[in-house]
């Protein structure tokens, strides 16, 4: 499981079906789709904590990914039932790192635990638009609140 999630921040699980449209030919999902569930739930997680990206965005805070890793265990399949485990990893002034977990919850390992597909993380800088140029700012304080507030 992934180490680098604080229980120090909320720890929240999101399901996520397999599709068609997630995988390759032979049925596994393709290695760039692990991205767009950590995008999808790290956007549920902040919707979770009570902020809205459009909000932020109106307010010209803007958050971009400046690294992502992904450390691949097992291949997702066609029709798998996924829980992908969404925490935060680090907050600081200008960043927030999420960290994240995929579990399968309809195959299991030879423990009989739930398998483990893949675990990573995406370091996301918060940035503001100025006549069309970006530029990194401070996290609003608001912000680094409602992402550090531990009530469901």
């Amino acid at each position: 499981m992934n180490k680098r999630i604080s229980d120090a921040f909320p720890i929240r699980s999101y399901p996520y079906r397999i599709y068609y449209a997630d995988t390759d030919a032979g049925g596994v999902v393709y290695y760039a789709q692990y991205l767009r569930m950590f995008e999808q739930t790290r956007t549920l997680f902040m919707e979770d904590c009570g902020l809205s990206l459009l909000e932020l965005a109106d307010q010209n805070c803007l958050f971009v990914c400046r690294r992502a890793e992904v450390d691949y265990h097992h291949s997702a399949k066609l029709g798998d039932n996924l829980m992908i485990r969404t925490g935060i990893a680090e907050l600081a002034h200008c960043f927030v790192t999420f960290a994240y977990d995929i579990i399968c919850s309809n195959r299991w390992d030879e423990e009989g635990d739930p398998l483990h597909i893949a675990e990573g993380i995406t370091q996301m800088a918060a940035v503001s638009e100025k006549e069309g140029r970006s530029a990194v700012r401070r996290i609003p304080k608001f912000v680094s609140a409602a992402l550090s507030d531990r009530r469901e």
